[in-house]
């Protein structure tokens, strides 16, 4: 009987603050997710997914929400593709349904641009 594996346990993001400190962590949950980011004043990340390296950088703020949202952004239009995020495993699966080089991603009350 094979297993399949998830890739989600290879999520992974990380920053460096203004004082040099570096800062990892395995991403298991939209929440970690959202404590992560919220955790350090820095506006640039790396989050890695499933051997995938996107900057995310923070473009903004927004209302606050009770789920994230992401969007496939094209020529600096959001395109009316978006999916609510409930579980960590949608974001993995946006970004393998819709293949792009820049997103835009909605969390908490602040939004990200994620590129590769």
């Amino acid at each position: 009987m094979q297993r399949k594996f998830s890739l989600l346990n290879s999520m992974l993001i990380s920053c460096i603050t203004e004082d040099g400190q570096a800062h990892s962590q395995q991403i298991n949950s939209l929440l970690s997710l959202s404590e992560f980011l919220g955790s350090y004043t820095v506006t640039n990340y790396n989050l890695k997914i499933n051997q995938v390296n996107y900057d995310v950088v923070k473009t903004g703020k927004c209302g606050k929400q009770e789920y994230p949202k992401i969007a496939l952004q094209r020529n600096g239009y959001i395109l009316p593709t978006e999916l609510t995020l409930t579980q960590s495993s949608d974001l993995e699966y946006f970004i393998n349904e819709h293949v792009g080089n820049i997103y835009r991603l909605e969390i908490d009350s602040s939004v990200y641009q994620m590129s590769r």
